[in-house]
């Protein structure tokens, strides 16, 4: 599953004079978000340079946008997290009606396309989407969230 691509962001109406990697911002902070947790994928967390950089962006020694346009080609996929990365993530960010997006835009709105990641304040951004994961573990009660029995 493709959750996005930076591509549909620097490729349609896309401030002039913006780099692309403004167009991954947002991807890349909650990819970060998501690997602070423990949640990469094996794709990263079995290969040796992926996953050195991997902890790279744990420990904010590169970008996560760097990493983002480097390692996943500018696309966000579920194999970039673990099953409980991915089981989130779903409903966050990937189904239709997803809160990510507006999230991010009542938070960072003024930011988007037009500064890069160090401009965004990250712990700001993890209390944001730490209260949707909150949110989201309280109502699964250790089932799916649509199972109501």
């Amino acid at each position: 599953m493709k959750y996005d691509d930076a591509s549909w962001h620097y490729g349609g109406e896309f401030p002039e004079g913006s780099p692309e990697e403004y167009g991954a911002t947002h991807i890349a902070l909650i990819m970060k978000w998501c690997f602070q947790k423990g949640w990469a994928g094996e794709i990263h967390t079995e290969d040796e340079s992926s996953n050195s950089d991997l902890q790279k962006v744990i420990a904010n020694e590169i970008s996560a946008t760097d990493f983002f346009m480097r390692w996943c080609d500018s696309k966000l996929t579920d194999e970039d997290f673990n099953d409980q990365g991915n089981e989130f993530l779903k409903e966050y960010y990937g189904k239709e009606g997803a809160l990510y997006l507006p999230d991010y835009a009542d938070s960072f709105g003024a930011l988007m396309y037009v500064k890069g990641e160090s401009e965004h304040d990250f712990s700001h951004f993890s209390a944001m989407v730490e209260r949707r994961y909150q949110e989201f573990s309280s109502n699964s009660n250790g089932k799916p969230w649509w199972r109501f029995w």
